[in-house]
């Protein structure tokens, strides 16, 4: 949990643009920030009173706050009504809605405690970040993060059902076998099979033009509908999503036994095709390219966010110097009577190995470094926290000389060395104190200074 003193903000009014879109802005995680009369004035209230629009709004967007664990009340300051806000460790985006109309009015964005813009860094990092979604929830705005897929596959199941009652037709050149010849008789065929056997002089494989449903741009939504139907069986998606969508998919798992599939990578869309078939299409493009067009609210813990953060970072930087980088590996604790607030296993962010040198490497998302000459007392107990944790993890490590670091959020690349030594087993351990900002554009930049910090000599 971030040591992040609470700042309270008085904010001004937010801006409506022409679509009627609100800004409401960012809030920073572990925070606290004061709403004003002027961040509902562009709100009609007339025989309202502005605390009562107040209470409305805090009501109705009491379920989206508490989505990424937003504690917001209306209070009364210097005589006049006030939304408190208090954030949590989420970061993320939810919607925020009228308290005149109750529709959506505008997004809200949580993000780092320090300013630091992450929006480029969440598709850097992909699938390594545990990001939870809210399908509930629709965001007015864009977002750097994707839906889930299995939203656009729950749609495509929907389309698919109610274009399967067009009985979508067309014409589909197929071969068939009859008694009499056609200008699209297949000679060359006849001469070979009458020359091996007579007898078939009168049968004759001729090309038909037959309208059908089963046309192999249908046999092309049917392959991605397999590809949905298997998307939906995962257990990624929620279970109640699952129970809601297991009659349908039952039914065409059924209807997909007995149909052909064509696989391809991309449906195109033709101006000639039904409405109903335009949309699947369209869908199906969407799944087939593995990406969605629904904005929902999401969350994640933002100390894990830094976390995942170094272990890319640091990744690269070994793999260049011949080491491996191993992420959160898990040192098992056995008890034969574990007590309830007993520990399985010890997890350090980081272990950096090669030959018999290792390096163990913590990543908090906490202000030491941001607050280097404050010397309160919950910074103190944190950092000795921090401090006998990654002794812990080095006490598994051989080397009598053991290496380690601990990594904080900073404006800028610093390092700090702090020596320990043990006078009874002459055992000595080096831990650095490392700040890195949170910037993509830095990450080279960050990636040069610790390939010279981490060193694999003995």
């Amino acid at each position: 949990m971030p040591l992040v003193s609470f700042s309270v903000v008085k904010q001004a009014g937010s801006c409506m643009s022409r679509s009627g879109i609100i800004a409401f802005g960012r809030l920073s995680t572990r925070s606290a920030v004061v709403w004003d009369t002027g961040r509902f004035r562009q709100w009609k209230w007339r025989d309202r009173s502005m605390e009562s629009v107040m209470q409305r709004f805090v009501a109705l967007n009491r379920t989206n706050f508490q989505f990424l664990g937003i504690n917001a009340v209306v209070e009364t300051r210097n005589c006049k009504p006030v939304v408190s806000l208090t954030t949590s460790n989420y970061a993320g985006a939810i919607p925020l809605f009228s308290p005149m109309s109750g529709k959506p009015a505008g997004d809200l964005v949580v993000g780092g405690s320090y300013g630091e813009k992450i929006d480029d860094l969440i598709p850097l990092l992909g699938d390594s970040l545990d990001k939870q979604c809210n399908d509930a929830m629709r965001l007015v705005n864009d977002t750097p993060v994707n839906a889930p897929i299995y939203v656009e596959c729950c749609k495509y199941v929907d389309l698919y059902l109610e274009a399967r009652r067009q009985h979508w037709h067309k014409f589909a050149n197929v071969v068939k076998t009859q008694h009499h010849p056609s200008s699209a008789t297949l000679w060359t065929e006849y001469a070979l099979r009458t020359a091996s056997d007579p007898l078939q002089k009168l049968v004759y494989k001729n090309k038909c033009n037959v309208l059908t449903t089963d046309h192999i741009e249908w046999r092309k939504l049917n392959y991605v509908l397999a590809l949905a139907l298997h998307e939906l069986q995962s257990t990624q998606v929620p279970l109640s999503t699952r129970m809601i969508y297991a009659g349908r998919i039952h039914s065409l798992l059924i209807t997909l036994r007995n149909s052909e599939l064509v696989k391809t990578s991309i449906l195109p869309v033709e101006a000639r095709d039904p409405l109903p078939i335009k949309k699947l299409k369209q869908l199906g493009n969407y799944i087939l390219n593995n990406k969605t067009q629904e904005k929902m609210a999401w969350r994640m813990d933002y100390a894990q966010f830094f976390e995942r953060y170094v272990q890319y970072v640091l990744r690269d930087v070994v793999t260049r110097k011949g080491g491996v980088a191993v992420s959160n590996p898990h040192y098992d604790v056995s008890m034969r009577q574990r007590p309830q607030w007993g520990l399985a296993c010890l997890e350090p962010d980081v272990v950096l190995q090669k030959g018999d040198v290792q390096w163990v490497i913590d990543a908090k998302y906490k202000s030491h470094l941001y607050n280097w000459y404050d010397s309160g007392e919950a910074l103190k107990d944190a950092f000795r926290h921090d401090l006998h944790q990654v002794l812990a993890y080095c006490s598994f490590n051989p080397m009598i000389e053991k290496r380690a670091a601990l990594i904080y959020p900073y404006s800028t690349f610093t390092v700090h060395c702090m020596k320990l030594y043990s006078s009874v087993t002459r055992a000595s351990a080096s831990v650095y104190l490392v700040g890195i900002p949170i910037d993509r554009s830095m990450i080279a930049r960050i990636e040069s200074h610790l390939a010279q910090l981490i060193d694999f000599s003995r």
